[in-house]
């Protein structure tokens, strides 16, 4: 029971935490409870959004949430309530009262709360300048760049959101879903994702899983170490930059078509 309460009270505090937003978002709904003459309109915009927030505090609801959707995603739960209707509603209804100045004065005193008691959404936290025309990051284009194009690719981590971004051609061994896989994971493809995240890799195991799966180029971070010779399962270096060294099967030829499936 403690385990959930502290999942539940840290996934609240990341949603609703450095603003304003959740004591604006309590302050509407018991204003709509109180304000709102329709009863359909007070269940969908005052109770439903309380409801919500019953069943996620809820020991006996929230363990089944998270047994569904998972612990590490309880907190998507919180996306059901939407203090962007569930507010301006609000405040829809104290305008509603008013009349002539004092009507205008109430609207640029939301308008205050709302700019002052959020976050400023293009600040260095969230977003960063484009390097390039593709809004992928440089290490990315770099390794692209040297990458011929209708190849089947087992990539590092940091390059397997993007590679397909840049060239759509290419097909890749494994990609984000891939994280998932742990040590209990069965299957070639899982066996070889977490053979490449050990600290060293082993050349004897990764080797032989890469030709099995006919991985054409193999890219690691530079940084990377080694146990054995990739010559021994027919890789050689193909091309490095300043943070990834490529690999390539022996037997490819320049141009050939080496995706293991089409798009």
């Amino acid at each position: 029971m403690h385990g959930f309460f502290e999942i539940a009270r840290t996934d609240f505090a990341a949603t609703f935490g450095g603003a304003w937003i959740f004591p604006i978002l309590a302050a509407s709904m018991v204003w709509i409870l109180k304000a709102e003459q329709n009863k359909t309109l007070k269940l969908l915009f005052g109770l439903l959004p309380l409801a919500i927030l019953g069943l996620y505090w809820c020991p006996l609801s929230g363990l089944v949430f998270m047994k569904l959707l998972g612990e590490n995603v309880y907190w998507r739960v919180l996306w059901l309530v939407l203090p962007a209707v569930t507010i301006p509603y609000a405040g829809c209804l104290v305008l509603k009262r008013l009349e002539g100045l004092r009507r205008y004065g109430a609207f640029l005193v939301m308008l205050a709360v709302i700019a002052l008691g959020g976050q400023k959404v293009l600040s260095a936290e969230w977003f960063e300048a484009s390097v390039n025309v593709y809004k992928v990051p440089q290490y990315v284009v770099s390794v692209c760049d040297l990458l011929p194009g209708r190849v089947h690719v087992l990539a590092s981590n940091r390059l397997t959101p993007y590679l397909r971004l840049y060239d759509p051609t290419i097909t890749l061994e494994y990609a984000r879903n891939a994280m998932g896989y742990n040590e209990d994971s069965e299957g070639p493809v899982a066996e070889l994702y977490n053979a490449v995240q050990e600290p060293e890799i082993d050349i004897d195991v990764v080797g032989p899983l890469a030709r099995q799966q006919a991985c054409t180029f193999l890219i690691f971070s530079i940084s990377r170490t080694y146990v054995g010779d990739w010559a021994d399962y027919g890789y050689r270096k193909y091309a490095d930059t300043d943070e990834f060294v490529i690999f390539v099967d022996e037997n490819y030829k320049e141009g050939e078509d080496a995706r293991k499936w089409e798009d």
